[in-house]
């Protein structure tokens, strides 16, 4: 079973379509060193939004003379997990494959409790000298250039989690996506403060818990939200 590092650069975050894919791999193990990355870009049916084109500096001119994005993008054969930050937006944009997803944004959350940013430029500027760090996030946003920054929070994880495999990395990866506080609502965070612990919630005021279940889009979109409120582990 192998893993590929992927990263998407898209017209929108609505109904994104995907105009530029990067990955590294297929990857043995967590820490398989990667060959060079691979990187593809098409041409869109709908025009780049001004906010995803300020964030990725791609414009429409520069895909003239791509084949356009076919609607979906299934992984190298044999690839059984997808490893991403925030590896939910990627895996939808490219069709939602029938692979697990490892979230290098929810591990880092778990790992690094008490930073202030998780973007993988951030992380960067955590893992490495300042110096250093600044010259490697040049290009951030530029999928390959993502890839290969992923790649780097991934071999700290890594160091710092032990995992034995894919698979295990999978697993510690679907514990740290459930959510431990509120984000939003009345428990979410104020005046610098985190949110209030989901736990906490349960027990205080069960008939939230209910509603947010029943009635609240984050939560009935979200798997791990209705786990987290439910108390189920992963």
């Amino acid at each position: 079973m192998t893993a590929i590092i992927i990263d998407t650069e898209t017209t929108s975050l609505d109904k994104p379509e995907v105009i530029e894919l990067a990955y590294l791999g297929p990857l043995d193990t967590p820490l398989t060193a990667a060959d060079p990355g691979v990187q593809l870009q098409f041409k869109p049916s709908v025009a780049i939004s001004l906010g995803a084109m300020c964030t990725h500096h791609i414009i429409d001119e520069d895909l003239d003379g791509c084949d356009p994005w076919p609607g979906l993008w299934e992984p190298p054969v044999g690839v059984t997990y997808l490893v991403g930050h925030n590896v939910d937006f990627d895996w939808k944009a490219i069709g939602s494959p029938n692979v697990k997803r490892i979230c290098t944004l929810a591990l880092a959350r778990m790992v690094w409790p008490s930073i202030d940013s998780y973007s993988l430029g951030a992380l960067i500027y955590h893992l490495y000298p300042h110096g250093m760090a600044r010259k490697m996030v040049r290009g951030a946003h530029s999928a390959l250039i993502d890839v290969e920054l992923c790649n780097r929070v991934l071999f700290s994880l890594v160091d710092a989690l032990q995992p034995r495999n894919w698979e295990h990395l999978w697993q510690i990866s679907e514990k740290a996506r459930i959510p431990t506080r509120f984000t939003f609502g009345k428990y979410g965070p104020r005046d610098g403060q985190k949110g209030t612990p989901i736990g906490e919630v349960r027990r205080s005021d069960p008939g939230y818990i209910r509603w947010c279940l029943t009635s609240c889009d984050i939560v009935t979109n979200d798997p791990y939200w209705q786990k987290a409120l439910r108390g189920e582990a992963a």
